[in-house]
């Protein structure tokens, strides 16, 4: 009996050794699911991460590309407005001498005209750029206050041309008559 005895308590030695290693090698077994789990999680995520970077930076490389072309638009727009904006500021009326009056104002309205020209058109450039109309009409609204002022900066000087153009007709008359008189004699 007491034989017996150690045999079953061996068998039940022996069956708590296999418990435990059964159950070591379901630990085992769930630290692998558990480290294939994360293994598949990471090539995924790697996977993706990866495309959605590479995507994201072939994006912003052509985004970058397109910024610098219009960084560069940008700056061709204010270098010809600056250049123009010097070339009204540069006109100073005060100077011009009465006998050249009717050709300085030519020019100076020539002047004006081209400047606005370039105005118009470098907002035309800024509206393919993107800005909001928003923006536009405010800066359109400003620049015809600009231009408003100018005018009447120059409305003495058109009153002078004005009158000069109304006289005109009578000063070739008189000079004609002066001219015929003078040749008669």
């Amino acid at each position: 009996m007491d034989d017996l005895n150690i045999k079953v308590q061996q068998a039940q030695e022996v069956l708590l050794d296999l418990e435990r290693r059964r159950e070591e090698i379901e630990r085992q077994k769930l630290q692998l699911e558990e480290l294939r789990k994360k293994q598949r999680d990471f090539e995924g995520g790697h996977r993706g991460v990866t495309e959605e970077l590479a995507r994201s930076v072939a994006l912003l490389a052509r985004q970058e590309e397109d910024g610098q072309r219009e960084l560069e638009d940008i700056r061709s727009v204010r270098k010809t407005l600056a250049e123009q904006l010097a070339a009204l500021e540069a006109l100073e009326p005060a100077t011009w001498e009465p006998a050249n009056l009717s050709e300085e104002l030519t020019k100076a309205l020539t002047l004006v005209d081209q400047s606005r020209a370039i105005l118009r058109q470098a907002q035309g450039r800024l509206e393919r750029l993107g800005w909001e109309a928003v923006e536009q009409e405010h800066n359109s609204n400003r620049v015809e206050g600009v231009f408003e002022e100018t005018d009447e900066g120059f409305k003495f000087w058109r009153k002078v041309a004005s009158g000069f153009a109304y006289s005109l007709p009578l000063i070739l008359s008189l000079l004609a008559v002066s001219l015929v008189w003078f040749l008669k004699k």
